[in-house]
Formats: structure tokens, C-alpha cells, sequence
């Protein structure tokens, strides 16, 4: 490992944070479960690229080091860029349709899938002349937000931006609904550790694995976004019942394995 990943690496330990997205429980197991399919060719090159750690280790990096991944959003009117955190949600439309810009008028609106897009596609292209830190840094992002863009609440809906930063009751706690479906839902139903998760929610055969793997991070964007779009329904003070999250951890396991394939489908790509 290169000298200048290791200075990376200890700037971004000071500027740890706590985890969001799926929480640490939910992008282990979107992890292990594209781990597990990793074709022989790409499994040998993630490994030598991670200096021996697997992609399970940098799952929750873009979480811990939020702070420090910083983009000049690049149309502000001052003379001054403009900087702000890496968005790790995307826009859509009412009908679930994807919002392909990061501008809104004269509004920036983070847009993580116009984020991840020319990563994935920089590093199938380039991964072999790019610098340890570099390849690294693509690597957990493509492997965190691969897991995001699945989270139901990480869709801002453009009558619904906040994705979730309101009040909920669950289990008689008033709660943010983006953090229920971040985290709180999937470790009240499965407190255990991501590899007996992983083992649970890995159960497609072969060929409803093919099916799943197919599109791109756009694609798999707008299927959230339309089945997701249920939670819009749920405003401030919602009481979230039994049978409601009953219905709702069925889902997030569903997105949850449907992230793990399509890492394992992006990862292999990349690397074939």
C-alpha cells in the first residue's frame, strides 16, 4: 500500500461519522451477499486492490467518512466554489421517474445515481492506471451506494424531498421515518450478525438471479422508486403498527438481497 493511502486514510479517521444508509447490519449483508458471487477473476482483483480486506470492511466508508467527501457543486453565483457532502439519495417524480439532474431551477439537489455512474464507469476503464487511493475510494462507493440507491427512504420524491426527515411513532417512540428504514426496522426484526442475514435473505435461484442482475444503477433506481412509493403515504405522527412492519421488513429484505446481486452484477463488470 502507497504511502499517500495511508495519509488518506488517516484524514478520513478523523473525520469518522456515524453510519446512515441501511446501517452498518444492512450494507454488511448487501456485501457479503454480492461477495459470495463474485466471479474468481474479480474476487482476485478487489482483493489485491483492497490490500487483502474484503469488500464487506468498506461497506458503511462513505458513512464513517461523510464528512470529508466533499464535490463543488460547481453553479454557484459567487465567485467562490461551492462545496457539499456527497449525496447518497436520488430525485424522482410523483410516478416514480427518475429527476436526471442535479439542478432544479437554481436549487443543487443531491443525485447520488449521476454520483455513481462515471465512477463505476471510470474505474472498469481505468482501474489499472489509477493511484491505490483512488481505486479504493471508487470501490466503497460503488459498493455503499449500490446498497443506498435500494433503501426506500433514500428516494426524495418532488412532493416528498425530505426522504423521511419527519416524525414517526414505532414501538410507541417518536422516531424519523428515514431513520426506520435506515436502520431501526431491520434490527428490531434481525438482530443477529450480516452473515446469518445474509444467509436468510440469499435465496433466489440462478435464474431469478440473472433476471435481477440485469440494467443499471438508473434502472434499479426507478424500480425502487415505484415500489417504494408507499412510504410517501405516511406523513408526521403516523403510528407504524404490527402488521405494518410486518409488511415493511419484508420489503427492506427484498431490497436488501436485490442490492447484493446487483453489486455482485456491477463488481464482476467492472472487473471482467
Amino acid at each position: 500500500m502507497k504511502k499517500s493511502l495511508l495519509l488518506i486514510l488517516c484524514a478520513l479517521f478523523l473525520g469518522a461519522m456515524p453510519a446512515y444508509g441501511w446501517g452498518r447490519l444492512g450494507h454488511s449483508t448487501i456485501a457479503k451477499i454480492a461477495e459470495d458471487y463474485l466471479t474468481p477473476k474479480a474476487k482476485k482483483t478487489i482483493d489485491k486492490y483492497l490490500n487483502g480486506q474484503s469488500i464487506i470492511h468498506y461497506a458503511s466508508y462513505p458513512d464513517d467518512y461523510r464528512s470529508v467527501h466533499l464535490i463543488d457543486i460547481g453553479f454557484d453565483a459567487t465567485n467562490c466554489p461551492r462545496k457539499t457532502v456527497w449525496g447518497h439519495s436520488f430525485q424522482a417524480l410523483k410516478d416514480g421517474s427518475l429527476y436526471r439532474s442535479e439542478r432544479r431551477g437554481n436549487e443543487y439537489v443531491k443525485n447520488c445515481l449521476l454520483r455513481i455512474d462515471p465512477i463505476i464507469k471510470d474505474l472498469k476503464a481505468n482501474h489499472k492506471n489509477m493511484t491505490d487511493s483512488a481505486r479504493l475510494v471508487s470501490i466503497a462507493f460503488i459498493v455503499h451506494v449500490v446498497g443506498d440507491l435500494h433503501c426506500p427512504k433514500h428516494i426524495r420524491y418532488e412532493d416528498e424531498p425530505t426522504s423521511g426527515g419527519y416524525d414517526v411513532v414505532f414501538r410507541g417512540k417518536r422516531v424519523k421515518y428515514h431513520a426506520y428504514w435506515d436502520g431501526l426496522l431491520l434490527q428490531a426484526y434481525h438482530p443477529w450478525g450480516y452473515q446469518d442475514l445474509a444467509n436468510l435473505l440469499d435465496r433466489a435461484s440462478k435464474s431469478e438471479r440473472k433476471e435481477l442482475m440485469k440494467g443499471d444503477v438508473f434502472t434499479w433506481g426507478e424500480e425502487n422508486a415505484r415500489d417504494s412509493r408507499f412510504t410517501v403515504a405516511r406523513g408526521e405522527g403516523y403510528v407504524i403498527d404490527r402488521l405494518t412492519t410486518n409488511e415493511d421488513v419484508k420489503h427492506a429484505e427484498r431490497q436488501i438481497a436485490r442490492a447484493g446481486y446487483r453489486l455482485a452484477a456491477v463488481l464482476n463488470d467492472v472487473f471482467k
